[in-house]
């Protein structure tokens, strides 16, 4: 089990979280106020405790040996741009007492710490915390709802989300040996061997530089139809994805029959799965395509479309993708060309705007037509200037997923169904279906050509009490055993009272956020336990109904002024 306590850090990871903890004390009670990029606009915003204390541990890395030598490289992450980017001069930082510094950490840092890592490495075990893993488990942030490396990368005129950024390679030292994530012998790096290396996920892949040449090393995985391990994931994943199951056993056969055909020479043409995927928001759409493609090892980009445009237009090209999917192959083509790319908000694609947006999104409509369709497009690769070239990239046995929540599309349906006859939300859901069809999205604004690229059309479900009540109880991914284990780790021991678990579902269906409602009343239920699991001499820490209800009601009230 990991060891998050301050005292137990080697000298480099302390004095790199003493750097943050430094920045942090110096701007947490500061309000920043900033102007940054969210897709193509630019909104007001005001940094949380939270993006704060993101950004300190990021600029901590430029004060690290190790990382500030690479983070020297990128032209887009400069120290003094972070600096400003929260109104701080560098000049102002003030250290901590010597002493303050192991009280600070477990007060403002341990606990999100604990969340970012254990998050990363929910399949993989971590042997022990450095600046490095640190920062290789940034992609949990977002999790975490915090968006600021995003913003900040944005803002100072870039296109990327922060884990598809080239700072991935700060890890470069690590690779996975024996299902742990571990440093590299410092010696014979030339021959380094990876016996027993496990199926990474598509972001961890970009974050592990494991040393191997582009195509020469990287060994291409087959699907083997009669392997009893490729069945065994969809078990695996329906058993984490409870209440999606339907939706999760779709997308699996799709996406391994798929890796099928690309196999074959004689493919017919229109045979390939193009998917259409929508649902509520906080059903699991993203997170299911992703488990099912970590699993399978296949190359995987997602990315939101709202982040491409058309020539003349600022924005990403689509084509960046290719770049992406060849960097997950380690720069096996073949590979490449038969990895997945997944289009998130599709819907906002549709949607007519303002600002002479409408035109843009149409030109990116057309650009897809083409795209999905299965064309040939010439990249330029390579991970410097001395080392670019052109390739050709076919995209003919691309798994292509476009996921859209649908929202007021669903909406009106709804309404249109309690209009007919029903008498709330929870009989129109739960007794009667609506459909939503080809039709419907060429009504919303998508071009008729391309709602016609689609021939395969999947959704998850809204979650109702009984669903979100399974997945507490038997989830391999239940929030309250996330809750149990973090208590354990304090060397405390959980005993839950009948009928708490109905009682958090009850809460988290009425937040009505999918099944991430389920995590937030967890995450609200643990603050007024952090006192006495992090400082209480009770060994035994006790969870009733009573104090849950109270937990959840008190949760949603605020105090007026008289």
């Amino acid at each position: 089990m990991l060891d998050f306590t301050y005292e137990n850090f080697d000298d480099e990871t302390k004095e790199y979280l003493n750097k943050a903890m430094d920045i942090y004390s110096t701007i947490k009670d500061k309000e920043i106020n900033k102007k940054v990029k969210d897709y193509v606009e630019y909104k007001e915003y005001t940094f949380s405790k939270l993006d704060k204390k993101i950004l300190s541990l990021f600029i901590a890395s430029f004060y690290t040996p190790n990382l500030s030598n690479i983070l020297d490289e990128y032209e887009d992450l400069q120290k003094r741009d972070l600096f400003d980017f929260i109104n701080t001069k560098e000049e102002e930082i003030k250290k901590l007492e010597e002493l303050e510094y192991s009280g600070f950490y477990d007060k403002c840092f341990k606990l999100e710490l604990m969340s970012i890592i254990e998050n990363f490495s929910s399949n993989i075990n971590i042997r022990k915390i450095t600046p490095e893993i640190i920062i290789c488990s940034f992609d949990a942030i977002d999790v975490m709802g915090s968006k600021i490396l995003d913003y900040f990368l944005k803002t100072y005129n870039t296109k990327k989300y922060f884990f598809d950024h080239p700072i991935a390679k700060t890890v470069k030292n690590y690779a996975i040996l024996h299902g742990l994530l571990q440093k590299k012998p410092s010696s014979n790096k030339q021959n380094f061997k990876l016996p027993g290396v496990i199926s990474l996920n598509s972001q961890l892949k970009e974050f592990l530089d494991i040393g191997e040449k582009p195509s020469e090393n990287k060994e291409e995985k087959k699907i083997d139809l009669d392997s009893e391990e490729l069945w065994s994931i969809l078990d695996d994943i329906k058993a984490k994805f409870i209440g999606q199951e339907v939706a999760a056993e779709a997308l699996f056969y799709n996406i391994v029959n798929n890796q099928d055909l690309a196999s074959k020479d004689d493919a017919l043409n229109g045979e390939r799965s193009i998917i259409f995927l929508d649902g509520p928001t906080g059903t699991g759409k993203t997170a299911i395509t992703r488990e099912i493609t970590e699993k399978l090892d296949i190359p995987f980009t997602a990315t939101s479309i709202v982040n491409y445009s058309s020539t003349g237009y600022v924005g990403g090209n689509i084509t960046d993708t290719l770049e992406t999917l060849y960097k997950q192959a380690s720069g096996n083509l073949e590979m490449a060309e038969r990895g997945i790319i997944v289009f998130d908000e599709f819907d906002k694609l549709a949607n007519s705007s303002e600002n002479g947006l409408l035109e843009m999104k149409k030109a990116v409509q057309q650009q897809l037509l083409d795209f999905m369709g299965g064309g040939t497009y010439e990249i330029v690769v390579g991970d410097n200037l001395f080392n670019r070239e052109k390739i050709t990239f076919d995209t003919s046995k691309l798994t292509f997923i476009c996921l859209a929540a649908l929202t007021d599309l669903r909406e009106k349906k709804t309404q249109k169904k309690q209009i007919i006859g029903f008498g709330n939300r929870a009989e129109a859901q739960n007794n009667e279906s609506y459909t939503i069809t080809v039709q419907d999205l060429i009504d919303i604004g998508l071009k008729k050509e391309l709602a016609g690229r689609f021939n395969t059309f999947l959704h998850t479900e809204e979650y109702s009490k009984e669903s979100l009540l399974r997945i507490l109880k038997e989830s391999t991914i239940s929030p309250i055993a996330g809750f149990e284990k973090w208590i354990t780790s304090h060397g405390k021991k959980l005993i839950i009272e009948d009928g708490v678990y109905e009682a958090i579902a009850d809460a988290a269906y009425d937040l009505n956020t999918g099944a991430r409602s389920l995590q937030t009343v967890m995450n609200n239920i643990r603050t007024p336990f952090l006192k006495e699991v992090l400082r209480g001499k009770e060994d035994t820490i006790y969870l009733d109904v009573d104090t849950v209800k109270k937990i959840t009601e008190e949760t949603v009230k605020r105090k007026v002024r008289k």
